[in-house]
């Protein structure tokens, strides 16, 4: 089952055409009933207002082919409260969705029928392949051109599928839910262990992958345990990375009840701990039988998905990254014109540098491209603390497309950008390599410039030019515009001179 979306993604462009609007996802799993209420603008796609209820529809459903009574009751309150909430805060676009436990209880359609009853909400229950190939869109719309094998773990039933590119294959859905897996009585002839590996032979198998990207509360939770562990300072789930071995490693510990550190689990699982030790297992086996190098997290899921397959294909192709942060920054007509120009301003300077993201420009040009977009976050901030909440917003904020080392570079640039004197922190020192750093200060120094000379408007910045001239950087300003020159820029022309080791010169 193919996406249909063409790959590369296209970068971010204002439209006023692009109208803000909202959109609500009701998610009826096996283990949580979710409402999450969604602004859409253009490709970016932000929660909110997300909230929850762990209502266990799928705890004994194994023994009983019938849902939870007790996880019906609390559902069932639950969608009525969600019902009040859309209707007071005017979202008119609602889409209603069960999985595996509704799917499989003998009395699921009962239930579907009792929910539109007490919420209006008509309720589609998707199969299991609908709900991979979703929770497959879900990761794409975050990652945008995602390779690997994409596994989606609800309280009843594990999805996998596997993605080139963005190109997503047929899902396939296994009963390896944790509680699916509570129910399992082992013998002496089979462990639980042995169980799983079982059930996920028996589809063909787990295809081979270097990344396997996590979507599902149980493993989002495993990721915060191992980020509680490491004492990881950047606490942001979204595309983090780990090497397998590691989750490996951390799955085992948390399937040992006599060394495993239940104060962590406890902290980070909350009402999910009693249900780690099976997320942990089914885990581990995937990443040994599909012999995974990383684990990257992905926060979107199935509910981001069917919001991205609602968009028109041309959205779709928009580089989640520029959509992101454009959001973020609150770009208008005419920080975006800045933005244009910021690139053609500062375009022979940082594209005579060598690359220090790899062997080629590309993947720094794409992280240029979003600092310029960034580069007017500030604005409205209080002088005194403006690099210090701009680098904080840029670091931690809902936005896609970014690992944490590509996140932790737009953060130094927006930081240093708003003050010179700002130091990297052990957070970019532990991330960046120090040319990475380096980088990082030329490309905020040469925003400083361009934003000092210009006022921060496109028209003003496109009547002077960077270039380097016989060992001088030279800001040549047009003859009938001599007037926008100052002392402040003149000061700024030389911290990017020194910067680059040059001398400043103006003509």
């Amino acid at each position: 089952m193919a996406t249909g979306i063409a790959r590369p993604p296209v970068l971010w462009r204002f439209s006023r055409k692009q109208a803000v609007r909202q959109q609500a996802v009701i998610d009826i799993g096996s283990n949580s009933v979710r409402l999450l209420v969604y602004q859409i603008d253009g490709r970016s796609i932000v929660p909110r207002l997300n909230e929850k209820v762990m209502a266990g529809l799928g705890r004994g459903l194994a023994d009983t082919g019938r849902l939870s009574p007790e996880g019906v009751e609390a559902a069932l309150q639950a969608l009525s409260r969600y019902s009040a909430i859309c209707s007071s805060l005017g979202v008119d676009d609602v889409t209603a969705i069960a999985t595996a436990a509704t799917r499989e209880a003998e009395d699921g359609d009962a239930f579907c029928e009792e929910i539109e009853r007490v919420s209006g909400f008509p309720v589609r229950v998707l199969t299991g392949p609908e709900e991979a190939h979703y929770a497959a869109l879900g990761v794409v719309a975050g990652q945008g051109a995602p390779t690997g094998l994409i596994g989606d773990l609800g309280g009843s039933s594990l999805e996998l599928i596997t993605t080139d590119a963005g190109e997503l294959t047929e899902g396939k859905t296994y009963k390896l839910g944790p509680f699916a897996l509570q129910a399992f009585q082992p013998d002496e002839k089979t462990s639980l262990s042995s169980h799983v590996k079982k059930v996920l032979k028996s589809q063909g198998g787990v295809p081979k992958c270097r990344n396997f990207y996590t979507v599902g509360g149980a493993w989002r939770a495993i990721a915060s345990i191992h980020m509680a562990m490491n004492n990881y300072p950047l606490q942001v789930l979204q595309s983090y990375v780990v090497p397998a071995s590691e989750i490996i490693s951390l799955c085992k510990l948390l399937m040992d009840a006599k060394k495993r550190p239940d104060d962590v689990i406890r902290s980070v699982a909350g009402k999910r701990t009693p249900i780690i030790e099976y997320a942990a297992l089914t885990l581990k086996t995937v990443l040994e039988v599909s012999k995974a190098d990383n684990v990257v997290v992905s926060a979107n899921g199935v509910r981001e998905g069917l919001v991205f397959s609602g968009m028109e294909a041309e959205t779709q192709r928009l580089d989640p990254l520029f959509a992101g942060v454009a959001r973020l920054a609150r770009q208008d007509s005419r920080q975006a014109g800045f933005t244009k120009e910021l690139h053609n301003f500062s375009a022979d300077i940082l594209s005579a540098l060598p690359p220090v993201f790899g062997d080629a420009h590309a993947p720094e040009d794409r992280l240029h491209e979003a600092a310029f977009l960034l580069a007017d976050i500030g604005a409205t901030m209080h002088p005194d603390h403006r690099s210090d909440i701009a680098r904080q917003i840029v670091l931690r904020g809902p936005y896609s497309g970014a690992d944490h080392p590509a996140r932790i570079y737009l953060g130094l640039v927006t930081a240093i950008r708003y003050w010179r004197k700002f130091t990297p922190t052990d957070l970019e020192t532990s991330a960046l390599t120090p040319e990475q750093i380096d980088r990082a200060k030329t490309v905020a120094l040469t925003i400083r410039l361009a934003a000092e000379f210009s006022g921060r408007t496109e028209r003003i910045l496109k009547r002077a030019s960077l270039s380097v001239d016989d060992g001088k950087l030279v800001l040549t300003i047009q003859k009938r515009h001599q007037n926008l020159m100052s002392d402040g820029v003149r000061k700024r022309l030389g911290h990017l001179a020194s910067q680059l080791n040059l001398e400043a010169d103006i003509r």
